[in-house]
């Protein structure tokens, strides 16, 4: 079960791929490295649940709200990339799997603007309205709407 306080938090198809592994790549046993720590058998089981959790969409249909949708993909990555800087310098992801999915992130955070939202079209349009529910995460939304950045 997924605690209250993650299931309520604000919480792409090739870069939402790429964000999961960045964040939990060892969550269902593949990296192209093994990491330097491993988890606890009940921390990994916690770790599999939220990363199940999060990659699906919880609102489906919300309306769409630019300032909203940005505000909320945006913080989604730049806390994927924290966590994924955490958790090489922390020894449980490894250089390679950082290295690898840390530019598409980037790239991504580098388009996420009202501008860019207000102009979108077709999946990305959608991408940005699955953004707008505080309780759908950018991994669900891009995975439902992949577009390239």
């Amino acid at each position: 079960m997924i605690p209250e306080s993650l299931q309520r938090r604000r919480p792409l198809r090739h870069v939402a791929f790429a964000a999961l592994c960045l964040v939990m790549p060892h969550a269902w046993g593949y990296g192209d490295e093994p990491a330097a720590r491993a988890l606890p058998a009940d921390v990994q089981a916690e770790v599999t649940a939220i990363a199940e959790h999060l990659s699906k969409v919880g609102d489906p249909s919300p309306a769409l709200t630019c300032d909203k949708a940005v505000e909320n993909a945006r913080w989604g990555v730049e806390t994927m990339l924290e966590v994924a800087g955490k958790n090489l310098r922390s020894g449980y992801l490894s250089q390679a799997d950082h290295d690898a999915a840390a530019p598409q992130l980037k790239a991504l955070l580098a388009v996420l603007t009202t501008e860019d939202c207000a102009a979108a079209t077709g999946e990305r349009r959608a991408f940005y309205q699955c953004m707008s529910s505080d309780y759908n995460h950018v991994y669900a939304c891009g995975k439902a709407h992949p577009f390239d950045p």
